[in-house]
C-alpha cells in the first residue's frame, strides 16, 4: 500500500527545535489524569493494521505542522480511524461487555495514545536538534519500525537506548539489539549504539539536554573521519 511504501518524508527535516518549544507550549498533557493502573492490556497489546508510527508521520507530512497532544487526538479518532480505531473496534466491544463503562475503556485507549505520543514528540525533538547542530542524520519511519533503526549517517547506522537495567544497559538486558538484524549485510553496515537520558517525568519526556549535547559531539565525529 503505497500509504507504508511509498512514504516520503519532507517536512520532518524542516522542523526545529523552536517548532517543538511552541508544540509543548501549547498542548494539552497527553495523559490527563490517566494513571497507570488504568490502564488495559487489550489496548496495550493490541496490533493494530499500521504503526502507530506511520500515522504519526502521515499527520505531520498531510499537515505540514507538528501535533499539539489535542490535534493528535482529534486525528486518531476521526481522519485517521479507519487505520487502527474501526479495526479495534471488535475488542472495544468485548471490553464494554467485560465492564459495562466506555469511559474506562476511553481513559484506557488514551493511556496507550497519550505514551506513544510522547515518544513519537521525543524522537522528532532529537532529530530537530541534531538537524540544527548540523548533524545530518536520516529517518524513515520503515527503518524504525521493521528494522529498530533510529536514524543513520551514510553507512552507519544508530541505535539508541535508555539506560535502564531492567531492559537495556551497555550489552545487558532484554531488548533486542538493532545489530542483529544487520549483521549479515552485504555491503556491510556500521553500527553505532548509544545510551541517553530522558528527562524526568513531567509533560513531555523528552532526551536529556546533556545526553544531546554528547550525542552531537560522537556524531560530529562520524562526520570528519
Amino acid at each position: 500500500m503505497t500509504f507504508v511504501t511509498g512514504f516520503r518524508h519532507e517536512y520532518l527535516f524542516a522542523i526545529t527545535p523552536h517548532d517543538i518549544q511552541k508544540v509543548i507550549n501549547d498542548s494539552e498533557h497527553a495523559l490527563g489524569d490517566v494513571k497507570s493502573k488504568e490502564q488495559l492490556a487489550e489496548i496495550e497489546n493490541y496490533t493494530c493494521p499500521f504503526a502507530l508510527q506511520h500515522i504519526f508521520h502521515d499527520y505531520l507530512e498531510k499537515n505540514q505542522k507538528i501535533p499539539t497532544w489535542q490535534d493528535f487526538w482529534l486525528w486518531m479518532t476521526e481522519d485517521a480511524r479507519s487505520l487502527w480505531l474501526t479495526p479495534l473496534a471488535p475488542t472495544l466491544h468485548k471490553l464494554f461487555r467485560q465492564y459495562g463503562c466506555w469511559d474506562r475503556i476511553k481513559r484506557a485507549v488514551r493511556w496507550r495514545l497519550g505514551k506513544f505520543y510522547y515518544s513519537a514528540i521525543r524522537e522528532v525533538d532529537l532529530i530537530a536538534h541534531l538537524h540544527s547542530n548540523d548533524v545530518p542524520v536520516k529517518y524513515h519511519l520503515l527503518a524504525d519500525v521493521l528494522f529498530r533503526t533510529d536514524f543513520w549517517l551514510d553507512d552507519v547506522i544508530i541505535s539508541l537506548y535508555f539506560k535502564n537495567r531492567k531492559y537495556r544497559d551497555g550489552q545487558t538486558g532484554r531488548k533486542p539489539k538493532t545489530f542483529d538484524l544487520f549483521e549479515d549485510a552485504e555491503p556491510p553496515f556500521e553500527l553505532r549504539e548509544y545510551g541517553v537520558d530522558r528527562q524526568g517525568f513531567g509533560e513531555f519526556w523528552l532526551v536529556k539536554d546533556e545526553s544531546k549535547r554528547e550525542l552531537v559531539a560522537e556524531l560530529s565525529k562520524l562526520l570528519v573521519r
